[in-house]
């Protein structure tokens, strides 16, 4: 019987050193919001306080750190929180920041090309790729391209 208890007690602490060796994990990759309201929180657990909710799906976020079911993550206004990993998912999208009243959206990667849409500022559309200074992108079904200083979401070594 003392074998069995001292057994136990081994193997509860040797599981529970595997938990607490758990470390936070540098990352770096882009996802966006899964649900239409996201809390933020200032550590990763639903016992740190909120920092601040976001109210809009799909908002583009970098993943700068991961440690258990939890994301960390930077905001368009480079603010960083905690986010559970169900609230978000790796379906890249877009959104443009500009301190121009709008950007132009183009049927193709060149300014000479059409303009199928005049884009506000924070309109989020579904990433299709990039090219050099080009970033193609779905905006209400249609598709084009945006000047890749225009938006938020993409490396600028992504091509």
């Amino acid at each position: 019987m003392i074998r069995l208890v001292t057994f136990l007690i081994a193997f509860f602490s040797l599981l529970n050193s595997s938990f607490a060796q758990q470390k936070i994990v540098p990352t770096n990759y882009f996802a966006s919001f899964r649900a239409n309201e996201t809390n933020v929180r200032s550590g990763p657990g639903p016992n740190y306080p909120i920092k601040f909710t976001f109210k809009i799906k799909a908002i583009p976020v970098r993943v700068i750190n991961e440690y258990d079911n939890w994301s960390e993550i930077e905001d368009y206004e480079g603010q960083t929180g905690w986010v559970s990993q169900s609230l978000i998912t790796k379906k890249r999208t877009l959104m443009v920041r500009t301190s121009k009243s709008f950007v132009n959206m183009h049927s193709k990667n060149n300014e000479k090309s059409r303009i199928l849409y005049r884009l506000e500022n924070n309109v989020i559309g579904d990433y299709i790729k990039c090219l050099e200074e080009w970033c193609a992108i779905k905006v209400n079904n249609k598709k084009g391209w945006v000047q890749k200083s225009d938006l938020h979401g993409v490396n600028d070594e992504e091509n």
